[in-house]
């Protein structure tokens, strides 16, 4: 096969839907066809580009593709009552970021307010709503256009920020002699899923093993593109509609397989609380009007029955049930026989029988655990799942106070107390429990009342781990304040630090000083050797910065080649005392930066300026600060450079 040809011939011909033209975006996909992992599956699949005309989402809807690749908009269509099925998650955070240029200022959502933004449109946004929410900015205080997909109309001025592509954009900058700034939702705590590759529902139901073999098919091809990135660039750059240079898709590679996170999690990984998070946005900004549950939606290869079909099958089995009792009710009342009433008693306690049976059976095959508790606490029965999910066998559970599996500080008295303020049904109740191997884990439980001859008897439900969940949740958390390629914190760490900095400053009388650092020779290496070592040297930058100066200060990188430094603690003598400390670390910074740096084979040699604010009660805010140190550093610039300049 040629490397233009993207399509084989075999028994099961099928086409894989694209957002957009070739590049490495999609290179799982062609590596999976180019290696021959769809056709030892026995597929013949035809990759489709996409464009603004061929839309993925609808492609797939109209049945002119099999497959697509999608954002939220394929999300936002299930819960629109769409028949979709999402297959795998590419991308485990998404590259969509609003970019600004660097001169301009524009660094924070605060500061889009009154400017002219670029946005998708529609379901798209929904990242960037969720951000400027996230930080009190209302939309209608910015002028929101329709975007153009030029990155021309930033670099003139057209606009003032726009919808980008972490992979993509920022570099049209720098090859212009442009700084570009990134204001990416992940940093304020918006986190979505990219990259979704989806089918429609009857696809699943009439071909599940089809389903099953391209997805394990597309997922051993992004497994080979990310481990031969340049084989794979290399085969990219011959296709038609390529619109991108080779050094180009090596920076594209490189920034999406830090998205991706194959050494974090299994490529194409789903967690479901993502995408509930996902749509619980998507109803947050009125693209859907009802809450959906997202159970559907995610496509389960072995599939059981899960907790809403369950309560579904229970709720039939309670109509068959009570059904069964008025027609023996009826015959009872017709038919005064002896002989017929015991025959109609038989045949209800063989219903009952078999409804017990049928429920027995439900309940073992439960992905969760099902349990039973009386009003004391006491486990009357708990499902066999619990050997798999929590490591007790059922048998030494039934008979043990619930209670005593609760990790401190959660109570069985604030779980009823939970439960009772919802009227008797709590979905979604999250605890620390303790696992028969001893370890606390964080669990969910969808609980209610159970009931006999009208009175609450007892607590049922189910319960499933969240653990990886929850981590995942602390790690996004962390990420947020955190600069992902030094692991300094970033701007977003920088105002909470500075915000508790000028607060200890005021109450306690200490002088604090900010230091704005711009890298001088930064560019011309990057631009010489790639941004590879230009990352490299970064991360070696950050680690001199952070040993040259003293445990209690904190050091951060505000993202290209900028880096700040709050020296805590003073002292409280005086200005002139602070100013002299201050201009000692700093003369100490600028000779560990001026000492050459070992990036693999290459000597690096770089200086720095810095900007100087020393500081205690004489600002008011951390913009004001933030303002007047750079102040410092353009002044440090302008003198020549590699020195310091005091505000």
């Amino acid at each position: 096969m040629s490397d233009t040809s993207v399509s084989r011939e075999t028994d099961a011909p099928i086409s894989l839907q694209l957002r957009w033209t070739p590049q490495f975006q999609f290179a799982g996909y062609y590596a999976a066809l180019w290696q021959g992992y769809y056709r030892d599956a026995g597929l013949d699949v035809t990759i489709i580009p996409g464009s603004p005309q061929r839309q993925p989402n609808k492609e797939v809807l109209a049945g002119r593709a099999q497959y697509g690749v999608g954002n939220s908009e394929v999300l936002l269509s299930y819960l629109r009552g769409k028949p979709l099925v999402a297959l795998a998650a590419i991308m485990q955070h998404s590259p969509s970021v609003l970019l600004t240029r660097k001169d301009s200022g524009i660094r924070t959502p605060q500061d889009l307010i009154g400017k002219k933004v670029m946005m998708y449109g529609g379901a798209n946004d929904v990242e960037f709503l969720a951000l400027l929410a996230s930080e009190g900015v209302k939309p209608e205080s910015l002028t929101i256009l329709p975007s153009s997909f030029n990155i021309n109309d930033l670099i003139d001025g057209k606009v003032d920020a726009f919808n980008a592509y972490l992979s993509n954009e920022p570099f049209y900058l720098w090859d212009k002699n442009i700084k570009p700034y990134v204001i990416n939702p992940v940093e304020y705590g918006v986190d979505f899923y990219s990259d979704i590759l989806f089918t429609r529902q009857d696809e699943v139901k009439k071909h599940p093993e089809r389903v099953k073999a391209f997805l394990a098919a597309s997922i051993k091809g992004w497994d080979y593109a990310l481990n031969h990135q340049s084989e794979v660039i290399a085969r990219l750059l011959k296709l038609p509609g390529i619109e991108k240079t080779r050094q180009q898709l090596l920076q594209e590679a490189r920034i999406l397989k830090k998205l991706i996170q194959p050494d974090q999690v299994p490529v194409g990984n789903i967690n479901p609380g993502r995408f509930e998070r996902m749509a619980y946005h998507l109803e947050e900004f009125g693209f859907v009007t009802d809450h959906h549950e997202i159970n559907g939606f995610i496509f389960d290869p072995n599939p059981k029955i899960s907790q809403s079909a369950f309560f579904k099958v229970l709720g039939l089995i309670l109509a068959g049930l009570l059904l069964t009792i008025m027609i023996a009710t009826w015959f009872w009342r017709i038919n005064a026989r002896l002989n017929s009433e015991i025959e109609l008693r038989k045949q209800t306690e063989g219903s009952l029988e078999a409804s017990r049976k049928h429920f027995q059976h439900i309940v073992e095959n439960l992905q969760e655990v099902y349990y039973r508790t009386d009003l004391q606490g006491k486990v009357k029965y708990v499902s066999p799942s619990v050997q798999e999910k929590m490591h007790y066998s059922p048998q030494s559970v039934i008979g043990l106070n619930i209670e005593s599996f609760y990790a401190p500080p959660f109570s069985r008295r604030d779980f009823l107390k939970a439960l009772k303020a919802n009227n008797g049904k709590i979905k979604n109740y999250e605890l620390k429990a303790v696992n028969g191997q001893g370890r606390e884990i964080w669990v969910a439980t969808n609980s209610r009342y159970y009931y006999e001859n009208g009175e609450v008897c007892g607590v049922e439900g189910t319960f499933r781990e969240i653990t990886q969940q929850k981590d995942h949740e602390v790690m996004m958390k962390t990420m947020a304040f955190e600069d992902p390629l030094t692991n300094l914190l970033n701007r977003r760490g920088l105002v909470k630090h500075l915000d508790q900095a000028l607060r200890n400053c005021s109450m306690n009388g200490l002088y604090c000083a900010l230091l704005f650092i711009d890298l001088d020779n930064f560019k011309p290496v990057n631009d010489k050797h790639g941004h590879n070592i230009g990352d490299q040297l970064l991360q070696a930058v950050a680690r001199r910065l952070r040993n040259a100066v003293r445990s209690s200060d904190l050091v951060f990188r505000l993202g290209g080649d900028e880096f700040v430094i709050l020296l805590n603690d003073l002292g409280t003598a005086d200005l002139h005392a602070a100013q002299d400390r201050t201009e000692r670390i700093v003369d100490k910074l600028l000779k560990v930066l001026n000492d050459p740096f070992r990036v693999e084979e290459l000597e690096l040699t770089i200086s720095a300026s810095i900007g100087i604010k020393v500081f205690r009660d004489n600002v008011t805010n951390t913009d004001e600060l933030i303002e007047q140190a750079d102040q410092g550093l353009y002044v440090a610039k302008k003198e020549g450079k590699n020195r310091a300049h005091i505000v």
